[in-house]
């Protein structure tokens, strides 16, 4: 469908509500920038916090430092927020800063392709509906397809099958009482089993790899907490610095006195388990930060329940009544619960994104995923990512502000000085991309096998950051026109 006045090409669509797409319209408001649509595949806004319901969800890093740096009142009741109450956080900061008239709910982009001629985006939605924009800011994020676990006879379960991703929202009236099994023992598994034990009669978990379990130190706010926090804002400021400051610390896997002080974290944290046999079962053998950092003073405790088993026999197979391990045979379930996450590795090309020469991003990234500073790339001119390739590490929130700010800077260049296009150079591509490879080769922990929730099916790292936080705001500031072509309308026409 051609523009037209009813059907207008917008100067800025951003794909996905969540934190990011609400972070970069508030960003765009400040600059100005007012004809602005989100186009949002849910019912609700908050991306991964809206789409995700599983018991016992819960944010990681403290809420001080996930949030947004303009945003910082916000009556947290404890130091890391529950799902309700980040959906909260994001739908009040839309609403404070005045975009959630931007947000189109329910229109999930399937498609997105650059006119050369036409110097536009046209965006298609499942239902069919068209949009036109000379920019484009993809904020969908990492979260977006469930990986379901590669085991023979998955579909051959006749009780209950759910992917935590697709959880039947907030019931659980289906575990009370039944024989429950969990794969997976990372992210969601270590919060997810804490807080369906009690309700169920057993619990299987089925482990693959033991993961590191810091310590986490989810403080519940007073009412007196929460007034004096209200009313002095230096001490959530101070707050957030101090975590800004360990955040920017723990990212150095190669400090090895950091990297001990931490593994002595994580085997005190073992000792809530009273079974020597399974804190020994338990143990990590892969070192820090090959795998995701977890944080959780619950998980190991759980396991001192009676009701609650833990199987590190391999997984032959899953039949139509539960789960057969190579040795211990059938376990018997009623419930199976697949807690094995998301395929990380594919960002903006979950949808099918054609750019310049019709190149398919898709097709650009089959050995996996990479960008200029993770958030744009050469042949997709005027079009932006929050969160892509190799920005990974630290608070998500922070960074996504970060990509923001840097986005808007561009596209405002677009829009004051009517360009046709901005389109980072080839050179500039690979050359990013050469620095970040050899970096990222410094840090051992990425280059053992085992830390593949980072990789692509190739075993290229395409999810993390080598650089701090801190590091990466810095190099989003550098003035690095010279690395784009700039071409204006009359040129193009």
């Amino acid at each position: 469908m051609e523009p037209t006045d009813r059907n207008p090409v917008h100067d800025v669509i951003i794909i996905g509500a969540g934190p990011g797409g609400v972070c970069a319209a508030i960003l765009l408001a400040q600059r100005g920038i007012s004809d602005v649509v989100i186009l949002e595949r849910s019912a609700g806004i908050g991306g991964t916090w809206y789409n995700n319901h599983y018991p016992g969800l819960a944010c990681d890093v403290p809420s001080d430092l996930y949030s947004f740096s303009f945003f910082q009142d916000f009556d947290w009741p404890r130091t890391f927020a529950r799902r309700h109450e980040m959906c909260a956080y994001v739908e009040e900061a839309a609403s404070r800063f005045g975009v959630t008239d931007k947000v189109v709910l329910n229109a999930g982009v399937e498609s997105s392709r650059w006119d050369d001629a036409a110097g536009h985006w046209t965006l298609v939605t499942a239902t069919g509906e068209t949009f036109h924009a000379r920019t484009v800011v993809g904020a969908v994020g990492m979260f977006n397809e469930a990986v379901r676990p590669n085991i023979p006879g998955l579909d051959d379960f006749k009780g209950v099958l759910v992917h935590t991703a697709d959880w039947p929202g907030e019931d659980v009236s289906f575990l009370e009482g039944r024989t429950v099994g969990v794969i997976g023992a990372a992210a969601s598994a270590i919060q997810l089993v804490p807080a369906i034990a009690p309700l169920v009669k057993d619990l299987v978990t089925f482990h693959r790899t033991p993961q590191w379990v810091f310590p986490k130190d989810d403080k519940v706010f007073d009412e007196a907490e929460r007034a004096t926090r209200r009313a002095d804002p230096s001490i959530v400021a101070e707050l957030r610095q101090q975590s800004i400051d360990f955040v920017d610390r723990l990212c150095d896997y190669n400090n090895e006195p950091l990297m001990a002080e931490l593994r002595e974290k994580g085997l005190a944290n073992l000792q809530a388990l009273e079974n020597e046999r399974l804190r020994e079962a338990m143990t990590p053998i892969l070192p820090i930060g090959a795998q995701r950092t977890l944080l959780s003073s619950e998980y190991y405790p759980t396991f001192n329940r009676s009701n609650v088993r833990l199987v590190t026999d391999p997984i032959v197979e899953i039949v139509d009544g539960g789960v057969v391990t190579a040795t211990d045979g059938l376990h018997e379930l009623d419930v199976l619960i697949t807690a094995t996450g998301y395929a990380a590795h594919k960002f903006l090309s979950v949808i099918d994104v054609v750019g310049r020469d019709e190149t398919s991003l898709r097709e650009v990234w089959k050995e996996g995923a990479y960008a200029y500073k993770g958030m744009t790339i050469d042949r997709f001119p005027n079009l932006f990512m929050l969160y892509g390739p190799n920005t990974n590490g630290g608070s998500i929130i922070d960074k996504l502000e970060t990509q923001s700010r840097y986005v808007v800077e561009k596209i405002a260049l677009i829009l004051e000085e009517d360009l046709a296009t901005l389109e980072v150079r080839t050179d500039a591509v690979l050359a990013y991309n050469e620095k970040l490879v050899r970096d990222l080769d410094k840090i051992e922990a990425w280059r053992i096998e085992g830390s593949r929730y980072f990789r692509a099916p190739s075993g290229r790292v395409v999810t993390q950051c080598p650089y701090n936080p801190t590091e990466y705001d810095e190099l989003t500031r550098v003035d690095d026109l010279a690395d784009y072509e700039a071409t204006s309308r009359e040129a193009a026409a």
